[in-house]
């Protein structure tokens, strides 16, 4: 999980004084905070602070909290901020039509100090747990690509075209049931014929055998 001093929240309030409430506050339990005085600035900071959650009053002028969450949420998708939204606005209507927005929490004003770094204290595990679980994914695809490229050529697969070799003969089978002398196999996926020669294996182990027999003699 992501040290809480790692952790970036931003706010975005136009009134001076409830934000620098909200600053101190969430600053206090270790946050890295940012503030925004409007939807505006608001909408600049995200795309230069990268923040993790963002705690964002509804009324503003010109760009409000909702219309900043929709845009934030339509325009990062899955790389959006947790957002909580704070407003005056307590009937349910606006509570749904809060989180029908992309709101991932709603907080009616005025709020509890204590309840507020607890919904945020929520929020930032959420996106902990959310960007592990992105990780992890993405390392099990990295992981299954490897899997399947290193498959046949390990052994541990069938090869791509169906071909066996016989451990004693080393004959090869082809995909239609046929066995085939590894030479002839050769030539007819070459078009010509091996030519022959000693592998540095194989005459190592001819010259330790002649030594063997002398000494024998």
């Amino acid at each position: 999980m992501k040290p809480v001093d790692q952790f970036k929240v931003l706010i975005v309030e136009d009134d001076p004084f409830f934000l620098r409430v909200l600053q101190r506050r969430i600053t206090s339990e270790g946050y890295q905070v940012l503030t925004a005085g409007d939807g505006r600035e608001g909408m600049k900071a995200i795309v230069t602070f990268e923040p993790d959650l963002v705690v964002s009053d509804w009324m503003m002028p010109e760009v409000d909290g909702l219309e900043l969450c929709q845009a934030v949420k339509t325009g990062l998708r899955e790389a959006a901020p947790y957002f909580i939204l704070l407003t005056a606005k307590g009937e349910i209507s606006d509570k749904l039509l809060a989180l029908e927005t992309g709101a991932d929490d709603y907080l009616t004003k005025p709020c509890d100090q204590g309840e507020l770094m607890a919904r945020v204290r929520a929020g930032a595990r959420i996106v902990a747990l959310t960007q592990d679980l992105r990780r992890t994914v993405a390392d099990l695809k990295v992981a299954n690509a490897a899997l399947a490229a290193s498959g046949p050529a390990s052994g541990h697969g069938p090869s791509p075209d169906g071909i066996t070799v016989c451990h004693s003969c080393q004959r090869i089978s082809r995909p239609d049931g046929s066995w085939q002398d590894v030479r002839a196999y050769v030539a007819s996926q070459t078009g010509s014929p091996p030519g022959q020669g000693t592998c540095p294996d194989c005459a190592a182990a001819g010259e330790m055998g002649g030594s063997s027999s002398a000494q024998a003699a």
